[in-house]
């Protein structure tokens, strides 16, 4: 949720980055020196980097080891071990015990089978699934996702490979509630990557209850939080798809930003080729920014000006010089994305809020905000919007999503949530 140094580590450790390149990969994404970074990590949490990784590699090695029956070998590569030794001797120091003897407590629905995971994604309570579901479905690119009896199902390009994921929210056992995921991946490394996903497109590492609290006592979206206890403020597979969506849906509304979505995915998109057969009307995934930096963009029905958009966005992420995750300088990411011609604060601001996971985000020019606003007491406008937005700091995002919630079926549909740059 925070946006400084230690956060924006801790986001990449646990997305794999320190098994993928290591401490001075991670420290050099980040832009400071592997001392420094060691430093301000053990300073916040008591460890760093390095054993932060360990730790991370363990956890994840157990949930494999105990939720799935893929073969020791297989649970440590996809673990993020180096070599079967390692993993042994990492599981008897974190857990006193071999391995093997972790398998006992194995969950009865467990699969076997290439590339298939069934996992529980644990998370804080309460978390409303309606809201997000109708989120993500009233947003939904045909070729690439899918909302489905209660179900959200969508491809993933990962680091080693394709993967689809289907993930559904699960009863309450145990005292905790858990996101019951199936992930059916090409390559089992990963894992790792696409659990760090799914918590962010869910905003599972979210704290409903200090979020309600500050935000409940509010007279304009206190009523709202009181009846939404624990809306969640919905993330993102791929932080280039996200900016992508939200330039095309600039000035539009959600059915024609769809239809142009869905059309960039089946002229631009690859084909799903290497995951079986579980839902096949998700055929593609979603074009990289390679793919867009050249592409003929008004093949599909795209001004000029909104093209140029969308090749100079895909350019910015080929050459580095725009990165679109939760472990980017927010600043500086907004400040990059506004640099481009045909993005501004609207569109740099709504990346901020969903692909940088920033939750202080609030769009006060936003026409369902402003409508959202004026049905609970905010009637002036956009600039009383912003100065009424001030006391929801430091969770406007979640206030947004409050507000948006709160419009009538039909103004949802037809909000564009956009306004003139």
């Amino acid at each position: 949720m925070r946006g400084d140094l230690v956060a924006r580590a801790l986001s990449l450790i646990a997305g794999g980055a320190v098994d993928e390149g290591g401490v001075r990969s991670l420290a050099r994404r980040l832009a400071v020196s592997e001392r420094h970074l060691h430093r301000q990590l053990v300073a916040e949490v008591g460890v760093g980097a390095q054993m932060l990784a360990i730790s991370r590699r363990a956890r994840v090695a157990r949930m494999l080891i105990e939720s799935t029956a893929l073969p020791m070998t297989d649970v440590a590569f996809a673990a993020g071990y180096s070599s079967v030794r390692q993993f042994n001797d990492g599981m008897r120091a974190t857990f006193g015990c071999a391995p093997s003897e972790l398998r006992g407590t194995r969950s009865p629905d467990a699969q076997m089978g290439t590339g298939e995971l069934v996992l529980r994604l644990r998370h804080r309570t309460p978390l409303p699934a309606r809201p997000l579901l109708d989120w993500f479905a009233a947003r939904a690119l045909g070729g690439v996702e899918t909302v489905e009896d209660g179900c959200y199902v969508r491809t993933m390009r990962l680091p080693h490979g394709c993967g689809l994921v289907a993930a559904e929210l699960a009863p309450v056992a145990d005292g905790q509630a858990a996101l019951a995921v199936r992930f059916t991946l090409a390559d089992p490394r990963d894992v790792t990557a696409a659990v760090q996903r799914c918590r962010e497109l869910f905003d599972l590492d979210a704290d409903p209850a200090a979020i309600d609290d500050d935000l409940g006592c509010d007279p304009v979206v206190g009523p709202l939080v009181r009846a939404r206890p624990g809306l969640r403020v919905p993330g993102c597979a791929d932080g280039f798809e996200l900016a992508v969506r939200a330039v095309l849906g600039q000035q539009v509304s959600l059915a024609a930003a769809r239809t142009f979505g869905t059309r960039l995915v089946i002229r631009f998109g690859a084909p799903r080729n290497d995951l079986g057969n579980p839902f096949p009307q998700l055929t593609h995934l979603f074009p990289t920014p390679d793919a867009l930096a050249e592409a003929d963009l008004a093949s599909i029905g795209l001004t000029k000006r909104r093209a140029a958009t969308l090749r100079a966005l895909a350019k910015a992420v080929c050459l580095g010089e725009l990165v679109l995750d939760s472990g980017a300088d927010r600043a500086e990411c907004v400040a990059a994305l506004c640099a481009l011609t045909g993005v501004g604060p609207w569109t740099a601001g709504y990346i901020a809020m969903r692909a940088l996971r920033d939750p202080d985000v609030f769009l006060h020019t936003d026409l369902g905000l402003v409508e959202a606003a004026r049905h609970h007491g905010v009637d002036d406008g956009p600039r009383a919007l912003q100065r009424c937005a001030e006391r929801w700091r430091p969770w406007r995002s979640y206030a947004a999503m409050h507000l948006w919630a709160s419009l009538p079926p039909r103004s949802r549909r037809n909000s564009q949530e956009s306004t003139p740059r």
